[in-house]
């Protein structure tokens, strides 16, 4: 047989494709099947590859933009810290379903005659907020009195809170407390 590019003798076939070959057309495969272009994808597989890819790129900018909610986040709801949930009395947190108390008293009972128990409402905590403290930042011309004077407080315990005498000199730019 002959190599399948030049007129010597064949060596071996092309295990890919089978032609026949001689040493200077292919070592373990022909010329032909070493050809870089016959490596290369078809048109159809590339443009597959290219709208695939395109695909995944925007979907990946639609949830760096809109995140999906995650199970147990709370559904994005989001409590400041010194917030109060609202509540109605008589109104259970979970259902919403009116409660209605049963009358009790002379002649509440029940059909088989024994008395109805009394129902007694659950007294409903108040949340109180903590009030923030009262700082101020000592500016230059500021006194330890005019201070004191300006919160309406006393001299002596402005600077103790704060960890001073009175006869410490304030330094420029700190904060201090307000005691209430």
């Amino acid at each position: 047989m002959r190599c399948y590019a030049c007129e010597r003798q064949d060596t071996s076939p092309c295990s890919r494709c089978g032609k026949n070959y001689c040493p200077d057309h292919g070592a373990d495969l022909c010329a032909a099947c070493l050809d870089p272009v016959v490596a290369a994808p078809s048109s159809s597989t590339f443009r597959i590859a290219l709208f695939a890819l395109l695909g995944a790129s925007v979907l990946a900018l639609w949830l760096l933009l809109r995140p999906p909610d995650l199970p147990g986040d709370g559904g994005g709801v989001v409590l400041e810290p010194d917030a109060t949930p609202d509540f109605t009395p008589g109104l259970t947190p979970d259902t919403g379903e009116t409660l209605t108390p049963t009358p009790t008293g002379s002649g509440a009972a029940s059909p088989d005659g024994s008395p109805e128990p009394t129902v007694t409402p659950t007294p409903v905590p108040t949340v109180t907020p903590t009030p923030a403290p009262i700082e101020h930042v000592v500016a230059a011309g500021d006194t330890w009195s005019g201070i004191a004077g300006l919160f309406g407080v006393d001299v002596e315990t402005l600077a103790s809170t704060n960890g001073y005498s009175v006869d410490d000199v304030l330094p420029l730019g700190i904060t201090l407390i307000i005691p209430e």
